[in-house]
Protein backbone atom coordinates (compact mmCIF):
# COMPACT_ATOMS: atom_id res chain seq x y z
CA UNK A 1 0.00 0.00 0.00
CA UNK A 2 2.82 2.58 1.20
CA UNK A 3 4.59 1.90 -2.27
CA UNK A 4 1.30 2.56 -4.21
CA UNK A 5 1.18 5.73 -3.10
CA UNK A 6 4.56 6.49 -2.97
CA UNK A 7 4.45 5.31 -7.10
CA UNK A 8 1.34 7.87 -7.64
CA UNK A 9 2.98 10.62 -5.55
CA UNK A 10 6.26 10.29 -7.82
CA UNK A 11 3.81 9.82 -11.43
CA UNK A 12 1.37 13.56 -9.90
CA UNK A 13 5.23 15.06 -9.37
CA UNK A 14 6.42 14.27 -12.80
CA UNK A 15 2.91 14.63 -14.79
CA UNK A 16 3.17 18.63 -12.91
CA UNK A 17 6.94 19.18 -13.68
CA UNK A 18 6.21 18.13 -17.53
CA UNK A 19 2.71 20.30 -17.50
CA UNK A 20 5.13 23.33 -16.11
CA UNK A 21 8.12 22.46 -18.70
CA UNK A 22 5.24 22.27 -21.31
CA UNK A 23 3.89 26.20 -20.21
CA UNK A 24 7.38 27.70 -20.04
CA UNK A 25 8.00 26.37 -23.32
CA UNK A 26 5.09 28.11 -24.86
CA UNK A 27 6.22 31.45 -23.06
CA UNK A 28 9.65 31.30 -23.98
CA UNK A 29 8.24 30.09 -27.92
CA UNK A 30 5.58 33.40 -27.49
CA UNK A 31 8.78 35.74 -25.98
CA UNK A 32 10.94 35.00 -29.50
CA UNK A 33 8.60 35.29 -31.69
CA UNK A 34 8.15 38.64 -30.51
CA UNK A 35 11.95 39.21 -30.23
CA UNK A 36 11.67 37.90 -33.70
CA UNK A 37 9.23 41.08 -34.97
CA UNK A 38 11.11 43.52 -32.88
CA UNK A 39 14.45 42.32 -34.55
CA UNK A 40 14.27 45.09 -37.78
CA UNK A 41 13.53 47.78 -35.27
CA UNK A 42 16.68 46.44 -33.03
CA UNK A 43 18.84 46.53 -35.67
CA UNK A 44 17.71 50.28 -36.80
CA UNK A 45 18.17 51.64 -33.68
CA UNK A 46 21.79 49.74 -33.44
CA UNK A 47 22.76 52.05 -36.45
CA UNK A 48 20.71 55.34 -35.38
CA UNK A 49 23.30 54.41 -32.38
CA UNK A 50 26.41 53.68 -34.55
CA UNK A 51 25.65 56.88 -36.51
CA UNK A 52 25.25 58.75 -33.53
CA UNK A 53 28.40 57.93 -31.97
CA UNK A 54 30.58 59.14 -35.58
CA UNK A 55 28.66 62.10 -35.80
CA UNK A 56 29.77 62.72 -31.90
CA UNK A 57 33.35 61.81 -32.46
CA UNK A 58 33.51 64.28 -35.79
CA UNK A 59 32.56 66.80 -34.08
CA UNK A 60 34.95 66.45 -31.43
CA UNK A 61 37.98 66.01 -34.06
CA UNK A 62 36.57 69.14 -35.55
CA UNK A 63 36.73 70.94 -32.34
CA UNK A 64 40.07 69.73 -31.45
CA UNK A 65 41.55 70.52 -34.95
CA UNK A 66 40.44 74.59 -34.85
CA UNK A 67 42.30 76.74 -32.84
CA UNK A 68 40.49 77.96 -29.75
CA UNK A 69 42.02 81.27 -29.84
CA UNK A 70 44.56 83.58 -31.53
CA UNK A 71 47.60 84.97 -30.29
CA UNK A 72 47.02 88.08 -31.51
CA UNK A 73 43.87 88.69 -29.88
CA UNK A 74 45.12 87.64 -26.79
CA UNK A 75 47.49 90.89 -26.43
CA UNK A 76 44.68 93.32 -27.10
CA UNK A 77 42.25 91.50 -24.39
CA UNK A 78 42.73 93.11 -20.15
CA UNK A 79 43.85 90.67 -18.08
CA UNK A 80 40.60 89.94 -16.32
CA UNK A 81 37.58 89.53 -17.73
CA UNK A 82 34.02 89.43 -15.83
CA UNK A 83 32.60 87.47 -18.45
CA UNK A 84 34.26 84.26 -20.38
CA UNK A 85 34.43 85.58 -23.94
CA UNK A 86 34.59 82.74 -26.46
CA UNK A 87 37.39 83.97 -28.77
CA UNK A 88 37.06 82.08 -32.74
CA UNK A 89 33.64 81.01 -33.70
CA UNK A 90 33.04 77.47 -34.11
CA UNK A 91 30.51 76.84 -37.42
CA UNK A 92 27.33 75.14 -36.46
CA UNK A 93 27.77 75.91 -32.47
CA UNK A 94 26.00 79.09 -30.56
CA UNK A 95 26.50 79.50 -27.04
CA UNK A 96 23.14 80.23 -25.87
CA UNK A 97 23.12 81.55 -22.15
CA UNK A 98 19.38 81.36 -20.70
CA UNK A 99 15.97 80.90 -22.22
CA UNK A 100 15.32 84.60 -23.48
CA UNK A 101 18.19 84.05 -25.52
CA UNK A 102 17.78 81.02 -26.96
CA UNK A 103 13.97 82.50 -27.41
CA UNK A 104 15.40 85.38 -29.71
CA UNK A 105 17.37 83.69 -31.42
CA UNK A 106 15.09 81.33 -32.84
CA UNK A 107 12.57 84.39 -33.85
CA UNK A 108 15.65 86.07 -35.41
CA UNK A 109 17.07 82.58 -37.42
CA UNK A 110 12.94 82.56 -38.12
CA UNK A 111 13.02 86.35 -39.19
CA UNK A 112 16.51 85.89 -41.45
CA UNK A 113 14.66 82.73 -43.68
CA UNK A 114 11.43 85.00 -44.26
CA UNK A 115 13.22 87.42 -45.56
Amino acid sequence: MAATLTDLLIIALLTGAIAYGYYVSRKVHVLMGALKELEPLINEYSQAVDKSEASVAAMKQNLEERPMFDDAEEDDEPMFATRRQSRAKIPGVQVVRDKQDLVRRFFDASRAEQA
